[in-house]
């Protein structure tokens, strides 16, 4: 009995593990056609083993470390100013970690044209430090729940918890309050939902 039931929890975990995989499947985060991915779609980013236990998420690929510009023009750093989250993005998105460098290797393969948002962040939506979202009532914001989130008409974004330099959570917007990396939605530009007649927007902002 025991065998059937590990058997079919398996069984199940390879049925999520499929879905997930369709949904990478011929998104901007399948690399599998490129050589050095090996032909894998979560190894560039994601191992079972020997994984970086600072970053999470079975993290595989190296870590930015660069020192940005940020949106109201003061210098922050991928370490002290991002959420975990955002600085997983901004290591394959800031370009100055090459997309192949991971499993402890250096690669040379960078993330090429607009999909480089660059160490310059002043054009860029606010996140980390200069993203931080506020807990009361707003005249500009909608309210944030009690678990963080926004919730919308249209659907739901989550803020991302970042510790300020007096050790104090906040909660701050990043890469991934707007952006599903598994592409779960199939939205454009891997969105959390879509953002058409600006409805993404519109569910933090008050317009």
């Amino acid at each position: 009995m025991k065998l059937r039931m590990r058997w079919l929890a398996a069984a199940a975990l390879i049925g999520l593990a499929g879905t997930a995989n369709a949904q990478i499947t011929n998104s901007g985060h399948d690399f599998s056609s490129y050589s050095w991915s090996g032909g894998e779609i979560c190894k560039p980013c994601h191992t079972p083993h020997f994984a970086n236990p600072a970053a999470g998420a079975l993290w595989n690929h190296a870590l930015t470390t660069a020192t940005y510009t940020m949106f109201e023009g003061g210098t922050g750093t991928a370490v002290a100013d991002l959420d975990t989250g955002t600085r997983l993005c901004m290591s394959c998105h800031d370009g100055t970690v090459a997309l192949d460098s991971f499993g402890g290797t250096t690669g040379t393969n960078f993330i090429p044209g607009s999909a480089n948002i660059g160490t310059d962040l002043q054009n860029d939506h606010p996140i980390g430090s200069d993203g931080i979202y506020p807990t009361g009532t707003s005249t500009s914001f909608n309210p944030q729940n009690a678990s963080h989130q926004v919730p919308g008409t249209w659907g739901t974004l989550r803020l991302r918890s970042w510790v300020d330099p007096t050790g104090t959570t906040q909660y701050v917007v990043g890469c991934r309050t707007c952006h599903d990396p598994h592409n779960r939605g199939n939205f454009g530009h891997m969105l959390q939902f879509s953002n058409a007649s600006s409805h993404l927007c519109l569910t933090c902002h008050i317009k």
